[in-house]
């Protein structure tokens, strides 16, 4: 699958595309919810609104450039509500597209995230991505942190992919309960850098006080995804995880890593458990 660009004559304007992920099928969550896309779960400290809307309203309010959304499983649904919101008249969701994985996401949320290849005729050379998952309850400071960096940085981040992380004390990150975690782990041939690592709650290392516990969310230079999307097709990874690990270990990629203040939360919807977890924070 080739990805053919023309080349731009004019200086292309800088932008922040979000890209967020929502065609998963959620399985471990589906007994709770059989019916309804995790993204669309209504919360109600969000006054009912969806953990999809709730995120898009957060990168609206935060001056994003444009926000594209990959739909798969039940897409149909993510798609009406994405219409709903374009039929309020306001202005501001016609930066909303939605992108059709069809059935890439079975493979993957890789494979979905590589869907972007259908619109990458809208994208420039200046544009940076920014990934994240549409089934992720991210407060609104947390996103505004990210976007500042990004902003103050951008023409580092036209070029360095990046990972953001916060430095949480090891019990209060087991206090979350959670079945499992992604966190930051050494090379140890190579001084800092770290590749992500998944990890059981049980298994975490009892001597270490602090863990580089990742944040659902990296950021991609327009020219690493044009370099890799070809390419990635060929590959056996299903996951945007095992890719980045790849692109550190195996290919040298440089990958910055910023940290992010502990206290900007943020709650991975992947069971009932931490759906619970989230309404016992009291959010």
């Amino acid at each position: 699958m080739e990805i053919q660009l023309l080349p731009r004559k004019n200086k292309d304007p800088e932008r922040i595309i979000a890209v967020i992920l929502c065609a998963g099928k959620g399985t471990r969550i589906k007994d709770t919810f059989p019916s309804t896309p995790k993204s669309l779960i209504k919360i109600k400290a969000f006054n009912n609104e969806p953990i999809l809307g709730n995120l898009i309203s957060n990168l609206l309010d935060l001056k994003i450039n444009l926000i594209d959304i990959v739909i798969g499983y039940l897409g149909f649904q993510i798609e009406e509500y994405i219409n709903f919101l374009k039929e309020t008249g306001e202005k501001k969701y016609r930066i909303i597209s939605i992108i059709d994985s069809e059935k890439e996401y079975q493979k993957g949320p890789l494979y979905s995230f590589l869907s972007i290849y259908k619109n990458f005729d809208k994208y420039s050379l200046n544009d940076v991505f920014l990934v994240l998952p549409g089934d992720t309850i991210f407060s609104n400071s947390l996103l505004k942190d990210v976007l500042w960096v990004i902003s103050n940085q951008h023409d580092r981040f036209q070029v360095v992919p990046a990972i953001f992380y916060q430095n949480i004390k090891k019990d209060d990150l087991i206090q979350l309960k959670q079945v499992s975690y992604s966190i930051l782990e050494s090379l140890p041939e190579k001084e800092g850098l770290y590749f992500i690592k998944s990890i059981e709650r049980e298994k975490i290392n009892q001597s270490i006080d602090y863990i580089k516990k990742v944040v659902p969310i990296v950021c991609f230079p327009y020219q690493i995804i044009k370099n890799f999307l070809n390419k990635a097709f060929k590959m056996n990874f299903t996951s945007i995880r095992e890719l980045i690990n790849f692109l550190i270990k195996e290919k040298g990629q440089k990958f910055e890593f910023y940290e992010l203040s502990s206290k900007y939360k943020f709650f991975d919807i992947d069971s009932e458990r931490d759906f619970t977890n989230f309404k016992k924070s009291g959010q």
